[in-house]
């Protein structure tokens, strides 16, 4: 075979193996699912002998990328508290959505809590103490 019929014979085999190909589709990579990763919860509690006293709580849910999640207060042993929605946006630390509030204790108070997110599989976050002593 001569040269040029072999350039020729090796560029046609080319054609044909790239319009074999014109008709795939290439699939584009998936993003992934949202998914909550883990929960924390911190609560301060008043640190004076009389009510009503301050306390604090905050929270923090972890999520793997920006979006809605719907979390609720559970007090151990007892209440759920009413779903309530925040976003998980980027940060430092990932994406996370977090909540803080001040709240009035009005009752001697030796409780526990914790985050119960919605939809994320059974996430909770661990038991935080509140404990206020009303003289």
């Amino acid at each position: 075979m001569k040269p040029v019929t072999m350039i020729a014979a090796a560029i046609v085999s080319i054609a044909t193996a790239t319009s074999a190909f014109a008709g795939d589709k290439v699939a584009n990579p998936q993003e992934p699912a949202f998914k909550v990763e883990k929960a924390q919860l911190a609560i301060k509690s008043p640190d004076t002998g009389i009510c009503p006293a301050e306390a604090k709580v905050a929270g923090w849910i972890f999520t793997n990328k920006a979006g809605p999640v719907t979390y609720m207060l559970v007090r151990k042993g007892g209440q759920v508290g009413f779903p309530q929605t925040i976003q998980a946006v980027k940060g430092a630390a990932g994406y996370v959505a977090s909540f803080s509030n001040t709240f009035q204790v009005l009752n001697d108070t030796d409780a526990e809590y914790r985050i119960l997110v919605s939809k994320s599989g059974g996430v909770v976050s661990n038991w935080a103490p509140l404990k206020a002593s009303c003289q």
